[in-house]
């Protein structure tokens, strides 16, 4: 079975861009263009993990990641901050809003990589480590 890996960015480039890259790393993706969209997306596509963007208008990044954890199955899915803000206390309001893991955009190919890797159990090692 394919992984499937939700992208949610107000910007549609970047959403596009980024599904397309998930998807010639050999997972199945699909970009939204807002947080309701994504919300809205969680029972429909059943995403393992969701790329979300923190600064989109209307429902941010917090209130996205809070309604995707109100979605039946929406506590089971990796949910990772990738947002241009980069500071301790952007960090930690990342965390504590719901968000798994935080990463500071531009995200290189390596780093979402090293994310796609936490899905892949044959790759679940002591040196997979992700960092922002």
């Amino acid at each position: 079975m394919r992984e499937r890996i939700l992208v949610a960015d107000d910007d549609r480039a970047t959403a596009d861009t980024m599904a397309l890259l998930v998807r010639t790393l050999g997972c199945e993706a699909k970009a939204v263009y807002g947080g309701e969209a994504a919300i809205a997306q969680v029972t429909a596509f059943e995403p393992d993990m969701a790329l979300i963007d923190i600064g989109m208008p209307g429902c941010d990044g917090y209130e996205t990641v809070a309604g995707i954890r109100r979605q039946p199955g929406g506590t089971h899915i990796i949910l990772v901050a990738v947002t241009g803000w980069s500071r301790d206390d952007d960090k930690r309001r990342a965390y504590d809003a719901g968000f798994d893991l935080h990463v500071t955009k531009p995200m290189r190919v390596e780093m979402l990589k090293e994310l796609l890797a936490l899905l892949d159990p044959a790759a679940h090692r002591a040196d997979v480590e992700v960092r922002s």
